[in-house]
């Protein structure tokens, strides 16, 4: 049973459809299965003017029985649907949802998401309007990252990218080519894939000579390549540059191609541009695809051209570059582990810095020698631990904004005078020798993130983490090769490498230590902890703040 609050479903594979509306559909022999928790996005999409061929649209809306991945089980147990797209607000099993991505992989099934509610508008729109809990986006990015799983931003994203899909899977690689006769959609094809994981490199030395060899001098070679116009109309030559450019390393070659979009307008010559693409495509074994930069620049001849060559048709430059980048991912990605589950707790507790460090210490995460003491007792144990100290004041969950923080105190007057300057309501403080030697201080945080499960966050630490904002996340459990790549995303990661000179971190300590605060997490009823900073030097990594909190479920 589907719903409530949903349209319900279309089956154009077997022209089977439970549907209180007009709807787009035509019948299929095969193509991509769509979910879509929204009933009304769900009926846009069969409305698309852009040749996808939808074999299911199914409607789940608030998922009260059926949900998202019952109607997964359904399309990857059905060998007519060559992929799946997902227009969801949350997801209500991810663990289930894991397994099935998994078991999609396995059948050569690629899964495209389009997650909503991922800023805090969007978040309440969705909560209530279908009532699920909307994760945020940062999670569901982590989770469908573990999953093998495309995220996209945009319906037009999630029907190129599916098209794509259907017509060749994934891509080898992120490197392409891309052909224009255009100096400006050269241009345009290279800033729009600035911010992609798409790489245009150059031709090697000897293809350039070979596809120069196919030209006039006045044509400079380049990826992306602007091939111009001299050659306009003819077959035969378009053909020749193309198949010397297609006959390279690349996972794909791009044509730019917009053609005249009425009738009384002939596009007999953008025709033969198509057809020449698709002789080369032939004679090199390799994969075409056909751009339109605006959308519906795309005529029923060109279409025609294409699919007899075998040609993917894409329509608009941004999604469609959007869909090639998705696709490379995919094809660089497969399902991890799964996620550890998590229960979103009813009740909590903060714990105190001195205990949540005794804590950490027992399981192995390096905090500094230090010792928690009254007021009256600062002196004897800063003398014990000695100097140079830093002094916190307990039972805050945010020093540094209410003054309760002082690093690097050299002798007993200043620890008095430290002490003095911070709020009087503190009658307990921790006090703890100072790290020197510090390369990068660095945000390590495991939380619950139900029903997603446990979100790490590593990222630049320290005071200004908020200013920064340079932060990646992924699910537990993560391998070491996992935290290694995500440390090496972050803005700081030439710190941690040893920036001009400096010396670099003790990355192998501070991957430890994320390990071992993973561990503690998922082991001692904990709900979150929060270490900001982790100082990292050149022979270790040191938790020098902590921040616990602990479910009294």
């Amino acid at each position: 049973m589907l719903g409530p609050n949903c349209y319900g479903y279309i089956n154009a594979l077997d022209g089977v459809a439970l549907w209180p509306d007009q709807h787009g559909c035509k019948p299929e022999n095969f193509g991509s299965a769509i979910v879509s928790q929204s009933g009304n996005v769900g009926l846009n999409l069969t409305l698309q003017q852009r040749n996808l061929n939808l074999a299911y649209l199914v409607t789940v809306g608030n998922q009260a029985v059926a949900g998202v991945e019952d109607c997964l089980e359904v399309f990857i147990n059905d060998s007519r649907v060559t992929s799946i797209g997902l227009f969801i607000e949350a997801i209500v099993d991810p663990i289930r949802f894991a397994r099935l991505a998994h078991y999609a992989a396995q059948r050569n099934l690629r899964i495209v998401a389009l997650q909503t509610g991922r800023s805090e508008a969007g978040a309440l729109i969705a909560a209530s309007h279908t009532a699920s809990l909307a994760g945020r986006r940062s999670a569901y990015e982590a989770l469908f990252a573990r999953c093998g799983v495309a995220m996209v931003d945009s319906p037009a994203e999630l029907i190129e990218t599916l098209k794509l899909l259907n017509q060749g899977g994934a891509l080898t690689s992120n490197k392409l080519v891309s052909l224009s006769c255009s100096g400006g959609e050269a241009s345009l094809v290279a800033d729009l894939s600035e911010q992609t994981m798409l790489r245009f490199e150059p031709f090697s030395d000897e293809q350039h000579r070979r596809i120069s060899a196919t030209l006039t001098e006045l044509v400079t070679v380049g990826n992306p390549f602007d091939y111009h116009t001299f050659m306009w109309g003819d077959r035969v030559a378009t053909a020749k540059t193309f198949t010397e450019v297609m006959n390279g390393p690349q996972a794909a070659t791009l044509l730019i191609l917009d053609t005249p979009p009425r009738d009384d307008q002939p596009s007999d010559s953008w025709t033969v541009a198509a057809q020449s693409l698709g002789d080369a495509a032939a004679k090199t074994n390799q994969r075409g695809v056909v751009i339109a930069t605006l959308p519906e620049c795309v005529t029923a001849d060109v279409r025609e051209a294409a699919r007899s060559a075998n040609l993917c048709v894409l329509q608009g430059l941004q999604e469609s570059l959007a869909a090639l980048d998705a696709a490379a991912w995919l094809g660089a990605n497969s399902p991890g582990e799964l996620p550890a589950a998590v229960v979103a707790p009813h009740k909590t507790k903060l714990i105190d810095e001195a205990s949540a460090k005794q804590l950490l210490s027992r399981n192995g995460v390096a905090v500094p020698n230090g010792a928690r003491c009254r007021r009256d007792d600062l002196i004897t144990t800063a003398d014990k631990i000695g100097y140079p100290v830093t002094l916190k004041g307990l039972g805050l969950a945010h020093k540094s904004e209410a003054g309760a923080v002082a690093v690097g105190i050299n002798d007993s007057r200043g620890l008095i005078a430290a002490s003095e300057k911070m709020p009087k309501a503190i009658d307990e403080f921790l006090v703890e020798q100072t790290v020197t030697e510090i390369v990068a201080e660095v945000l390590v945080s495991v939380r619950r993130d139900a029903p997603v499960g446990w979100l790490v966050t590593l990222g630049a630490g320290g005071v200004f983490t908020e200013l920064w904002r340079d932060t990646v996340c992924l699910l537990a459990p993560a391998s070491n090769v996992e935290i290694s790549l995500a440390l090496q995303r972050l803005r700081i990661a030439p710190l941690l490498n040893g920036f001009r000179g400096k010396p670099s971190a003790d990355t192998n300590a501070l991957v430890e230590l994320i390990q071992k605060v993973i561990s503690t997490a998922l082991n001692d009823d904990l709900v979150e902890i929060e270490l900001n900073p982790v100082l990292v030097t050149p022979k270790s990594a040191i938790a020098v703040d902590a921040l616990m909190i602990a479910d009294q479920t």
